[in-house]
């Protein structure tokens, strides 16, 4: 008896359950409904619309100011830059993104005062909020500022583009006093370096008797062999003048004054070039002309260096007092159409959004007018029951 009162028991609930289960959704139903209900439908669009309306029409419109420009090339002639970098625009994206232009802009434009700030802080927020800074594929740089008056838009944008201007001034001036910081000290040493080697030269050259080894050698071999020929022409004739006469005779005091004077400049030029009379002064010729050839390689040495840093020194020089210019393409005008809000898109999402209200609001109704006969259905149900 138990058995069979708990299987009777289980069996409805699980033809309920399934039932609960499979129950699908009558479409045409509902579509009868919402037609039957069509002009509450119509009237929740309708409401919509005019509510949309009148937020398209209440809502204070906005104004949108767009500046965009190119920045400016790398420096070519910079080997110690401090923003080494092929991709300018990045870079410069982020520099206009930065605190210190914010604050900038803030400053300039007085910001502070026309958001109410309360602090430094909230006005950078309220800012961002109001910019919107992109780059394209182009490495073209958008600056967009969304204000309620045309004008202040308009200032803004372009403040940017100003305060991007100081930065990047102010980078590129700590940038060029940097490298010419960097080429002064050395510079200096260099030139200390070529006048040490310029006084090494000159005791050379004092020390050896020669200016310029290979040419004056050459010379002065050249000089000591045509006036040693000479000698020996002058005592040739000093000879034949002797086999006939006396050393009284005016030729002969002629001829052996001549070969004194010539053999007294032999002995200069010797002396000169490192006595090349004699075989100890030829061995000592060419550490003597070595000498004076590392002195005068030092000195080219030198001198080349101090050439290369001069010319970079003064082109670090030049650098400091020049800032690459920012390629404006579209300056920020006054816009004279608002860019918020979109009035046709108010009325539409609240055409839409008053419509499916309007569908909900005619289903709950219905709903609610069929419970109390499903109600009485159960009651009648009962009631039958009982009587069985």
């Amino acid at each position: 008896m138990n058995n069979q009162s708990l299987s009777e028991e289980v069996l409805p609930n699980a033809a309920t359950n399934s039932e609960a289960e499979y129950r699908t959704i009558n479409l045409v139903k509902y579509r009868l409904l919402l037609k039957r209900h069509k002009r509450i439908v119509i009237a929740f669009a309708l409401a919509g619309l005019l509510l949309g309306a009148v937020a398209a029409y209440t809502i204070p419109p906005k104004y949108d100011a767009i500046v965009r420009f190119l920045p400016p090339s790398p420096k070519s002639t910079a080997p110690l830059s401090l923003f080494a970098t092929s991709n300018q625009g990045d870079r410069y994206l982020g520099l206009v993104s930065s605190r210190t232009v914010a604050d900038d802009v803030i400053e300039h434009q007085h910001l502070k005062e026309y958001f109410h700030a309360r602090n430094d802080s909230d006005a950078r927020r309220r800012l961002s909020a109001i910019s919107t800074i992109e780059i394209d594929k182009d490495q073209f740089v958008t600056v967009r500022v969304r204000a309620k008056e045309p004008t202040t838009a308009a200032n803004i944008a372009n403040e940017y583009v100003s305060a991007l201007y100081r930065l990047d001034h102010s980078l590129s001036t700590v940038e060029s006093e940097h490298r010419r910081s960097f080429f002064e000290t050395p510079l200096e040493q260099e030139k200390n370096k070529l006048a040490d080697a310029e006084e090494a030269l000159k005791r050379a050259q004092q020390k050896t008797g020669m200016v310029l080894p290979d040419a004056q050698v050459r010379l002065g071999v050249a000089s000591i062999s045509e006036l040693k020929q000479e000698i020996t022409t002058r005592e040739a004739q000093l000879a034949a003048l002797r086999t006939g006469g006396t050393e009284q005779n005016p030729q002969v005091i002629q001829l052996k004054s001549q070969i004194t004077s010539l053999q007294v400049q032999v002995a200069r030029l010797e002396e000169q070039n490192g006595g090349m009379g004699t075989s100890a002064s030829k061995a000592q010729m060419p550490e003597l002309t070595m000498e004076v050839e590392r002195q005068a390689r030092e000195v080219k040495f030198d001198e080349t260096l101090l050439e290369i840093l001069s010319r970079q020194y003064e082109n670090a020089r030049l650098e400091e007092a020049y800032t690459p210019a920012i390629e404006l393409v579209d300056p920020a005008v006054i816009p004279d159409e608002k860019a918020w809000p979109p009035r046709k898109v108010f009325m539409l999402l609240g055409l839409v959004v008053g419509g499916l209200f309007g569908m909900v609001y005619a289903i709950v109704k219905a709903g609610r007018q069929q419970a109390p006969s499903k109600q009485t259905m159960a009651q009648n149900e009962a009631l039958i029951g009982t009587d069985v």
